[in-house]
Formats: structure tokens, C-alpha cells, sequence
């Protein structure tokens, strides 16, 4: 499903060595998500499978009838982004990266893995989660569970936002 016309990178030595490698190492089996967002004036809707064995961790990015972009992190560090034309060439692999570590990991591996470069805040039920960008000293991103389970994303720097809903979960 269009590998023909994807758009492939690979990055032997990510930014931020320690998210990759949280990332890497906090997934485990395969999780099914619905995503649905907004970007400016644009909304989106995908599914995303994650699937992570501690050795490997693939996110692959699913619209209707296409795969728009298939993210695979191996050890060690090495990133592999392959995306579909459709997506913005902007789409920088280790923003998904990060973002992908903000919603999914437990936030003492999240904060040990950011380090001092960012503040992880979060509410005594952990429900909500806020992370500033210490030396801009800016709100970076907030993620809170909602009542029904689902995850709610916001990046605030980027000005993007997204609502992820697990369909199935295997260990």
C-alpha cells in the first residue's frame, strides 16, 4: 500500500536518544487507536497501531484504503520514517516521536527520559499531564484522560490537537 511513492528517511542518531529509547523500551505488544484531530483549520482522522517488543517499537499511521506513514525505532536509535506524499514533508519523524512518547508513556519514564530541558507536572489522580519547555520557559503540551478513557492531546507550541481512542490492546 504505497511504499512505491513513500517518502523514506533514516536517522541513525536521533535529538533526544533518551525519549527514543523510553519509547522504545514502554511499548509492549500491539495497541490499536483511533485518532482524531485538528491542525489550524484542518481536522484529521486515522487509525494507528502501535506495537513494541522492547527491541523494536512500529507505529503505522492508517487512513481509509492508504498508509500514510510507518515509523519503526530499532536499537540502537536507529529511526526509520516512511511517509506517504499526502503527508506534509514538515512531518519530521522525531516530532512523532516525542509526541508519540507525551501520550503513551507513564510519566516517571516520561520525566526521566526528558530531563532537566522539561518540567512533567501531573495531577495526584494522573489524569492530567502538563510538560513545559524549561528553557523556553513555555508550556509545551498537555494530555488528559478523559472520562471515557480516551486521550486527549494538545500541543500547545505547535498548535495542533488530537483525541485517541484504544480499540484493542494484546500483550
Amino acid at each position: 500500500l504505497c511504499c512505491g511513492c513513500a517518502t523514506v528517511v533514516v536517522r541513525e542518531n536521533p535529538d533526544n536518544v533518551a525519549v527514543t529509547e523510553a519509547l522504545l523500551d514502554g511499548v509492549k505488544g500491539t495497541v490499536v487507536q483511533s485518532v482524531s484531530g485538528a491542525w489550524k483549520d484542518e481536522a484529521f482522522a486515522a487509525e494507528c497501531v502501535l506495537k513494541g517488543d522492547g527491541k523494536r517499537f512500529t507505529a503505522v499511521l492508517l487512513a481509509p484504503q492508504m498508509r500514510l506513514a510507518t515509523l519503526t525505532i530499532e536499537k540502537p536509535h536507529t529511526i526509520r520514517w516512511e511517509r506517504a506524499p499526502q503527508l506534509p514533508a514538515s512531518l519530521d519523524p522525531e516530532y512523532v516521536v516525542f509526541d508519540l512518547a507525551l501520550v503513551t508513556l507513564p510519566t516517571a519514564q516520561l520525566a526521566k527520559a526528558l530531563g532537566e530541558d522539561f518540567k512533567v507536572d501531573e495531577t495526584p489522580d494522573g489524569r492530567r499531564r502538563s510538560i513545559v519547555d524549561v528553557k523556553r520557559g513555555e508550556l509545551q503540551s498537555i494530555r488528559q484522560v478523559l472520562p471515557d478513557g480516551d486521550v486527549y492531546f494538545r500541543n500547545v507550541r505547535y498548535g495542533y490537537e488530537f483525541t485517541v481512542r484504544t480499540v484493542s490492546h494484546e500483550n
